[in-house]
């Protein structure tokens, strides 16, 4: 997904795709909306590659709408929020393929690796980022609770990255869990937080946290690294630093690795609340 500001930085981000990706890749781009067509032009040619092209927001509208017939929460988050189009329209790019891609345009590749979008581990469930920071999800923990149906969770993911079979989405769960807006506490944590229920019910994995690193002030780049996702409350500080970070482009292929999402907590959730607020409110990393 790009969006008008910062499309140097989106092309360099998607560039080093490209560039460091071992695997063939053929990349759509979604917009916000906020791009006229000859800036579309423009950043494409900066690309310079063949592979790459723009999807037609109106017809990538429609076709989602249409594969959503029957299911109205779903319908409304897609057509109100940025976040819905985000995670609806991917899906629904290429409907004869039932496993679906989709990468951030803030994820800077700094080395070569090759296994993360192996369709085999995407089989029966779904691929994430993993945050071993915070569980940044838009409920909270007492909401957990209860015998009437309440959200579970997995312990923290980012959707900077999602991979999904959707043969492995339960449908029923994210429409019910989009209709709870007692849930949505926080906006743009709504996805996250209902792709993290969605997690719970399959087959799901996350990327190592050291392999691709959600890049918070505390974040430190190892020689297994190959990612960078540059989130955007700290994205300035470390655009600052970037030509500064001590990483080496000379090393031999990554090989990507999973792990198993686990469920997450009442009481963890709890501690992981805590933990933000320590970190957002005191400033302490």
């Amino acid at each position: 997904m790009i969006g008008g500001k910062q499309l140097p930085f989106y092309k360099k981000c998607l560039q080093s795709l490209l560039t460091y990706s071992l695997e063939p890749i053929e990349l759509l781009l979604h917009s916000d909306g906020s791009i006229n067509q000859s800036e579309k032009l423009l950043f494409l040619s900066g690309l310079g590659e063949s592979n790459v092209s723009f999807v037609e927001s109106s017809i990538s509208k429609e076709k989602t709408m249409d594969q959503l017939a029957g299911r109205a929460n779903c319908q409304n988050f897609r057509t109100n929020s940025i976040w819905g189009i985000e995670f609806f329209d991917p899906l629904f790019s290429l409907l004869e393929d039932h496993i679906s891609f989709y990468v951030d345009a803030d994820i800077l590749f700094i080395r070569p690796f090759e296994g993360l979008f192996d369709r085999s581990q995407v089989s029966n469930g779904a691929i994430f980022l993993r945050d071993k920071q915070w569980d940044a999800y838009s409920l909270r923990p007492w909401q957990m609770l209860g015998l009437s149906q309440r959200p579970k969770i997995v312990k923290g993911i980012t959707t900077a990255l999602v991979c999904w079979d959707k043969t492995a989405i339960e449908w029923d769960y994210l429409e019910w869990f989009l209709g709870q807006v007692n849930l949505h506490k926080i906006p743009e944590w709504v996805m996250p937080t209902a792709q993290a229920g969605l997690a719970s019910r399959c087959a799901a994995k996350t990327v190592h946290h050291s392999q691709i690193l959600n890049m918070y002030p505390n974040a430190k780049i190892q020689s297994y690294t190959f990612g960078l996702h540059f989130l955007g409350s700290y994205r300035k500080n470390w655009l600052r630093k970037l030509d500064d970070l001590n990483f080496s482009k000379d090393y031999d292929t990554i090989d990507a690795k999973f792990q198993k999402c686990e469920n997450q907590s009442t009481f963890f959730y709890g501690m992981k609340q805590t933990k933000r607020w320590v970190n957002t409110r005191l400033n302490w990393w």
